[in-house]
């Protein structure tokens, strides 16, 4: 190991580093978790999801797709514990999917019908169909029906493609991870969700979004979805916004660090 290796390691010892961004562009990576179902085994005994990294494009990078990041993770570990939401036997639509890994853990749950959505990038719609496939695959190895999992293309606030979506009716539920760092798409997004989520006090958008998207961008995204109509949910822990630190502590949402630095 060189020297520099050695300071790298030091300074994220000492700083309690933590990297949100994990796996390379175009490597399989494994999404391992007890509460999948049994029929998600490997060989080597283990609940796990496997899933590819998009190759790194132009295009792709300026989406940040080559990544697995945390808030991913975090909404997948949601849909599997069927807290705050339980996906199984609902029509469930991903926005802004990336490596599509919640809308893979939603059809292991047992959703009725999950359309995995991303920018229409050929690369990312690609890596996308490869990791469904797999899915697919896992499933028929071992002996179960294919899946209700599909993929689309979907450039936020498009009617005609949010249309094309809901031929067969709006969805149950909708998620999001990681997709407000970029402020100018917030009414673009918020008129996808709007338009994709059945109008229904049980219907669910859940959104969640890393700290490097920063707190001023996650307020005005809230505060623009709520003067569309859209309502947190005070029934839900925390009156349903909070902020999970990467050492699984919860608290309600700050509005600044100055209460409290994690």
């Amino acid at each position: 190991m060189d020297d520099v290796d050695y300071f790298e390691d030091a300074l994220f010892t000492v700083f309690e580093h933590h990297q949100p961004a994990h796996g390379d562009p175009g490597t399989e990576e494994q999404y391992q978790n007890d509460a999948l179902p049994a029929w998600c085994i490997n060989k080597a005994a283990e609940r796990c999801l496997v899933y590819r990294i998009p190759m790194a494009s132009s295009s792709n990078t300026k989406l940040f797709a080559h990544h697995q990041w945390d808030a991913g993770v975090h909404l997948a570990d949601m849909v599997v514990a069927n807290a705050p939401i339980d996906v199984r036997g609902r029509r469930v639509i991903e926005l802004g999917a990336g490596t599509g890994l919640p809308s893979l853990a939603a059809a292991a749950q047992g959703a009725a019908y999950v359309v995995v959505s991303d920018y229409p990038d050929a690369d990312i719609l690609h890596n996308l169909e490869v990791n469904v496939a797999r899915l697919q695959a896992q499933a028929h190895a071992q002996g179960l029906p294919p899946r209700a999992l599909h993929v689309a293309g979907l450039a936020w606030g498009d009617k005609a493609q949010e249309s094309a979506l809901c031929e067969d009716g709006q969805y149950d539920i909708v998620l999001a991870a990681d997709v407000l760092w970029v402020s100018s798409q917030h009414e673009n997004l918020l008129h996808s969700i709007c338009a994709l989520l059945r109008r229904d006090a049980a219907a669910r958008c859940i959104v969640v979004a890393g700290f490097h998207t920063g707190r001023p961008a996650t307020a005005r995204f809230f505060e623009a979805a709520r003067t569309r109509g859209l309502a947190l949910d005070v029934e839900a822990p925390f009156h349903g916004w909070y902020e999970r630190s990467f050492r699984g502590e919860e608290r309600a949402w700050q509005a600044s660090v100055g209460n409290g630095s994690w």
